[in-house]
């Protein structure tokens, strides 16, 4: 008896570490998954902003206030919307998933719709380089996928996951990644550990570690409150950005579903070319409006070319409103970084309008937690994107936006269920409420 209790005892510590070293073998392919995936998409996002820069030059693409003509422009972007006609005539499969359905795909690819993944990065890249109202993640992450798709061969999704969370190391986040490839409850472990892991890696790969505590807002001061009153100002300047950004946000959404009931590609195949012409005479008159906003975002705050209040409204809600139409017409990309340049345009107008109530941090700082915590589903994602996005900058006013949007999300949610059903004694047997398919516009 005691012979065989010891031998069961022997045979543990070997079970261990076993475990053990299939542990860190796992976590050294995660990182190694991070990195490859985002040293690959770093390499085709350069080449797409290489032809871009070529194509428009710095100052067009940084909004500096040399407008291209309005001839050129138009001709030039209304070509590339001929060309994304041509390339989405193929269907809906042709057109580049969001960064919400690559996930889907990612964690159920048995579900997952055929696409046509050659002509969706093409027509996804055209629209980078055409000067769509887009931001480049969602191309980033479909690249991260097909790269993991080719180096796991589809054996591994907790891979796949770190690929695409290394992929967003072009954020400047280390954790973004985990936190939007780990956005589910189930199965955290599985989803975390290669999240963070491939975040990490692809976070040096894409920036390097001198990154970290640089980046492109290095040069805008930081400004903290000295005083109650001036903690005051930057309360009540956050409090009202909040509001503001949750207006835009539910605008956004509205704009969005009403054009997703339209179903235009799928009724004239031309609208890509009808948006190019839009964005080329926006263009030449709202130089904020076109392209995703990362190379236009470093002039606006540090107010290297002055704008008015008055042109700053107008180029953020037309900006809004391309990206909407972008989204819907086959100029297909993201939203991160278009919605922090709507944010923070409008949070540069209301500094100027009200010069003393907090700092020009504590605006875009509210503006861009409620208006993110809008569209995203997870408060921690719109809390470590902001961070990264604004570098500390108005980190005070992010969370008073998040919290706004928050409870504001919360509560209309609320109002789109039906009530439940009533309590019976075979209550358990009722189906469960279920969401509003006739959600009033």
């Amino acid at each position: 008896m005691n012979q065989r209790h010891s031998g069961q005892h022997l045979a543990h510590p070997p079970l261990i570490n076993k475990l053990l070293i299939d542990q860190l073998r796992f976590s050294l392919m995660a990182l190694f998954a991070g990195a490859a995936s985002g040293a690959g998409v770093a390499l085709i996002i350069s080449l797409i902003d290489l032809a871009t820069r070529q194509l428009w030059g710095g100052p067009v693409e940084q909004a500096l206030g040399q407008a291209p003509p309005l001839a050129w422009s138009v001709l030039v972007c209304g070509g590339f919307g001929l060309l994304l006609s041509f390339i989405h005539r193929g269907g809906s499969s042709t057109l580049l998933p969001e960064l919400p359905e690559t996930m889907e795909d990612l964690r159920h690819p048995d579900r997952a719709p055929k696409r046509d993944e050659r002509r969706a990065i093409l027509g996804a890249a055209l629209a980078q380089i055409g000067g769509g109202s887009i931001g480049p993640e969602a191309l980033m992450t479909r690249l991260a996928t097909l790269i993991s798709r080719r180096m796991w061969k589809g054996n591994d999704q907790a891979l796949q996951s770190a690929s695409v969370a290394g992929s967003l190391g072009f954020l400047g986040a280390p954790l973004l990644g985990g936190m939007v490839v780990g956005e589910r409850k189930q199965d955290v472990l599985r989803r975390w550990i290669p999240g963070i892991l491939g975040g990490l890696s692809g976070f040096v790969a894409f920036h390097g570690i001198n990154e970290a505590s640089g980046g492109s807002l290095k040069n805008l001061p930081y400004v903290w409150p000295s005083n109650i009153g001036e903690s005051f100002d930057t309360l009540v300047a956050a409090l009202l950005a909040g509001a503001v950004g949750c207006g835009l946000g539910l605008i956004f959404q509205r704009w969005r579903r009403w054009l997703e009931q339209r179903r235009l590609m799928a009724r004239w195949c031309w609208w890509p070319v009808v948006t190019g012409v839009l964005l080329g005479a926006l263009m030449h008159w709202l130089p904020l409006v076109p392209f995703g906003g990362e190379e236009q975002m470093r002039p606006l705050l540090e107010n290297q070319q002055s704008h008015p209040s008055a042109l700053l409204f107008l180029s953020a809600f037309g900006k809004l409103l391309m990206l909407g139409l972008c989204l819907e017409t086959g100029w297909r990309g993201g939203i991160f970084f278009p919605v922090f340049l709507i944010a923070c345009a409008t949070g540069t107008g209301f500094h100027q309008i009200f010069p003393d109530l907090g700092s020009l941090g504590s605006w875009c700082g509210g503006l861009t937690g409620a208006f993110y915590r809008i569209l995203l589903p997870s408060p921690l994602v719109v809390v470590v994107l902001g961070l990264a996005l604004l570098q500390g900058h108005g980190a005070s006013g992010l969370l008073v936006g998040v919290a706004m949007a928050h409870l504001i999300k919360q509560g209309t949610s609320l109002g789109d269920v039906p009530p439940p059903p009533p309590r019976t004694p075979d209550s358990h047997e009722c189906p469960k409420p279920q969401w509003s398919s006739s959600r009033p516009l």
